[in-house]
């Protein structure tokens, strides 16, 4: 009887300790998920982007940063709630060491190969999605893994409101075939740096509403029934104009009308004495435009944070 009750005291044992190794080898994952960083994300100003007013389910961010030894770079995150909570895709980020890190993001994410740069083509406005380009950098710590980046936009965004005058009909302001040439459409964004820039040669007689050819060019517009207008919104990269903007209207009578868009004024608002004609990063330029028979009219240019779109809200045809 001894015996056997020795053999079941030491087989208690014998499961103690192994209850006990296993609780030990657990230890180093809890450790582990406690040094995982965690990521929100906002955007200045009045929580808008250029392509809508808040973040979407699935927008994916890109995330660089060094900890101790160990180098991220461009990790995948994504907020599967459209809330600006990320979580990884894939790799995860984890803090090394007890210092201080700083972690670079940028949006929209790319799947960049030994590269920190994204070269983009503003010709195709309802595609705005692909080069609304947004930058951020924050710090976290195993102390503090919460890291919450505030997004700042990198390029410009362009409201063009169109408004009918003397003995014009909101339908044919609507209808109306509108170009604006002078400005360059391509350009890079440099992820590390956050620095959107204007590349390649100048557009000519580009069409961003009424396009039948080349739908894609069509920017997301807000028609507004009650004041009858038409309001035009988009996105370019940074750049200066040797000379106000050439902008044409073609009416469904075939007559077309121009004038030439300057936002030296608007930029005088923040700049002072220094205001050039250009596009800010990060401004929204408000410019009204009247349409007459006799001409157009333009009521000037003011900036303002960036705003809700509506897209695509295509105007139907006449």
């Amino acid at each position: 009887m001894k015996n056997v009750k020795c053999k079941m005291i030491m087989a208690a044992t014998m499961a103690l300790m192994l209850a006990a190794c296993s609780n030990e080898e657990t230890v180093p994952d809890r450790e582990t998920a406690q040094d995982m960083a965690h990521f929100s994300a906002t955007i200045t100003g009045p929580a808008t982007r250029a392509y809508n007013t808040m973040w979407e389910t699935g927008d994916e961010i890109g995330i660089s940063g060094k900890s101790g030894e160990v180098q991220y770079t461009n990790v995948c995150y994504s907020t599967s709630g459209g809330n600006g909570n990320f979580s990884p895709k894939g790799e995860k980020i984890y803090y090394q060491t007890d210092e201080e890190v700083t972690f670079t993001a940028y949006y929209p994410w790319n799947d960049l190969t030994g590269s920190t740069t994204i070269t983009a083509d503003t010709w195709g406005q309802k595609e705005q999605k692909k080069f609304d380009f947004l930058w951020a950098q924050a710090k976290g710590s195993k102390e503090h893994p919460d890291v919450a980046f505030t997004f700042a936009h990198k390029m410009a965004k362009v409201v063009i409101t169109v408004k009918r005058g003397a003995d014009m009909s909101y339908d044919e302001v609507k209808a109306a075939v509108l170009t604006l040439d002078g400005f360059k459409h391509g350009g890079s964004f440099n992820t590390a740096t956050g620095t959107a820039e204007a590349t390649g040669a100048e557009s000519a007689m580009w069409e961003f509403a009424g396009n039948t050819e080349t739908a894609v060019y069509n920017a997301p517009c807000k028609i507004d029934d009650e004041k009858q207008t038409v309001s035009y919104t988009l996105i370019f990269f940074p750049q200066v104009f040797d000379a106000a903007l050439p902008f044409t209207a073609e009416l469904t009578d075939e007559q077309s009308l121009t004038a030439d868009l300057d936002f030296t004024a608007a930029n005088a608002e923040i700049d002072k004495s220094n205001a050039k004609n250009e596009w800010v990063a990060g401004r929204q330029y408000n410019m009204g435009v009247v349409l007459n028979k006799t001409g157009i009219k333009v009521e000037g240019c003011t900036i303002a944070p960036w705003e809700e779109v509506s897209l695509p809200n295509d105007i139907p045809a006449m």
